[in-house]
């Protein structure tokens, strides 16, 4: 992924709107990219900072950003996890309906 590809990106991040690949690609890239880290610092801080302005709250932008990302990561995991489960399942499905056939030949 370039710079000009993950800065295209914060906002599906922001929103939470990325993909799996897009989202793994997006966090690995910033975390290599001192210049990406700082425009999502930015730009979260624009974002979260009119929220928080309209709401009337403080916020720590290190604190909250950091959390963020964090959250990010389990989500890509917990989705991996998810994903993995699903085509495991797939997997037993398709060796039980291969079973039932050879079954249902033997018994002809």
């Amino acid at each position: 992924m370039d710079c000009k590809e993950f800065q295209r990106m914060i906002p599906g991040f922001l929103d939470d709107e990325l993909d799996n690949y897009s989202l793994e690609a997006f966090l690995n890239h910033m975390e290599k990219c001192k210049s990406c880290k700082e425009e999502l610092t930015i730009q979260f801080l624009i974002e979260a900072g009119i929220q928080r302005l309209e709401d009337g709250s403080t916020f720590n932008l290190a604190t909250e950003l950091q959390t963020t990302m964090n959250d990010a990561w389990l989500r890509l995991r917990v989705r991996k996890r998810l994903l993995n489960a699903a085509f495991f399942l797939q997997i037993i499905v398709v060796a039980e309906i291969i079973a039932a056939i050879v079954l249902a030949i033997g018994l002809r």
